[in-house]
């Protein structure tokens, strides 16, 4: 029995044994120390591959089967990795939106502080400038009310006018009454104004504590902005840790893209070991160089030898291109022959690879729906196909290749390119 070490792009490392004849066991993604450990282990996958070419020369029969058995039941491996890469994926950018919307609120919050703030210091402005003019309304109504109590002191002592008073008084009876009327009505000036001044009192002691009140609700709106500006902080920071820790799988993205390579290298020896037969007509193909209908109609977003990046941030040379074309649209055999893979293929996709003759395939990946099966006869306009919006989800476009034994070809100097289309261009 055979270890094997396989690295998936959601950020573990999945150890499988294989053997001829016995099952394919998947363990549960290993812990960060023993995906340390293990890495190392990666770098071995091309002496493994070797080794694996080499026993398929020697028994190739029994070991294209074995193969055949080993891609079905990694398949159903791979597509579980996959969907709980997409999952966290997906949990990485609800984080990243909910992220937004936190500092959003928190800016929200801080300027609605800034406001209650402004306001309260306005407010505490005002009611110290009615603290300051009800004090000194206070005081003149005191200063008031002491003088007109001399007043009616003094008026009181004088007493009513009688005979004793005209008759002991230097003034003539008139002058004393102009001075008894004179000081009655500065008594009642006094008393008016004094009651001008309760009335200011009073006014002003209302709209003091109408302020106090108003300050006292500010303050209890700046506590409730301050704890949910807490609450706010205390999300926030949890969700970044959160975030964080989903992000450190993403240290492994260099070996994601080493694995990817290898994908590209084991696409190579898969086609050079899966082969059967060679088309009778082996030159049809090469006769039709430059001839070719494309497998979709579309736009051309990627060339041949083009450094692409995709969606996950990872770079590498496209070894063919990539066609635009409207989800729903059927994928077509370029050429007659023969189905030598159909299914997902790591670092591909859904993939149907058919041999042409003379050692040439066309590889046809990214495809969301799969019409045929391994062993199929095509012919040219054979739909095997149909594209989709969940298969371009990292990728974008139909990905098609043309190989001549392990060779890549620019497929553009094979296709009808009046079928296609570049960016920019009108169509006609």
């Amino acid at each position: 029995m055979k270890a094997r070490i396989i690295f998936h792009k959601a950020g573990h490392l999945l150890r499988y044994c294989t053997s001829p004849g016995a099952s394919i066991v998947a363990l549960r993604p290993m812990g960060h120390r023993a995906t340390l450990l293990l890495l190392c282990g990666c770098f071995l996958l091309p002496a493994i591959a070797g080794a694996v070419a080499r026993e398929a020369d020697r028994e190739p029969k029994e070991k294209i089967k074995t193969f055949r058995i080993n891609i079905q039941r990694l398949q159903e491996g791979i597509a579980t990795q996959q969907e709980q890469y997409l999952e966290a994926t997906n949990k990485e950018k609800s984080l990243l939106q909910e992220l937004e919307t936190l500092d959003r609120r928190l800016s929200d919050q801080v300027a609605r502080l800034k406001t209650l703030l402004g306001r309260l210091s306005s407010q505490q402005v005002l009611i110290t400038e009615k603290e300051r003019e009800l004090t000194e309304v206070r005081a003149e109504k005191d200063k008031v009310q002491r003088h007109l109590l001399k007043r009616i002191n003094a008026y009181y002592k004088m007493g009513n006018i009688g005979l004793l008073n005209v008759i002991f008084s230097a003034q003539t009876l008139p002058e004393l009454l102009r001075f008894h009327d004179s000081f009655q009505s500065l008594i009642e000036y006094d008393q008016n104004v004094v009651a001008t001044y309760r009335k200011s009192i009073a006014d002003l002691e209302r709209v003091t504590r109408s302020l106090v009140l108003e300050k006292n609700v500010l303050s209890n709106f700046i506590a409730q902005s301050v704890t949910e500006k807490e609450n706010i902080d205390a999300t926030k920071e949890e969700k970044e840790v959160l975030l964080q820790h989903i992000r450190t799988r993403s240290k492994l993205h260099r070996q994601a893209i080493k694995e990817m390579e290898q994908a590209a290298t084991d696409l190579t020896a898969s086609l050079l070991a899966l082969k059967k037969k060679e088309e009778a007509n082996e030159q049809g193909f090469l006769r039709r160089k430059g001839a070719l209908p494309p497998p979709v109609p579309g736009t051309v977003i990627t060339d041949f030898n083009q450094a692409t990046t995709n969606a996950l941030g990872i770079e590498k040379q496209s070894e063919g291109i990539a066609i635009e074309a409207p989800n729903g649209t059927p994928v077509k055999a370029i050429f007659p022959g023969t189905v030598i893979y159909a299914g997902y293929l790591r670092g591909y996709g859904n993939t149907v690879i058919v041999h042409h003759g003379f050692q040439y395939y066309s590889i046809t990946s990214r495809v969301e729906k799969i019409l045929v099966a391994k062993g199929d006869e095509v012919n040219t306009g054979t739909v095997v196909g149909e594209l989709g919006e969940t298969a371009t989800l990292i990728d974008k476009g139909l990905y098609f290749e043309i190989r001549h034994r392990s060779d890549s070809l620019d497929p553009m100097h094979w296709l009808d390119t009046r079928k296609l289309q570049t960016p920019g261009q009108n169509p006609g």
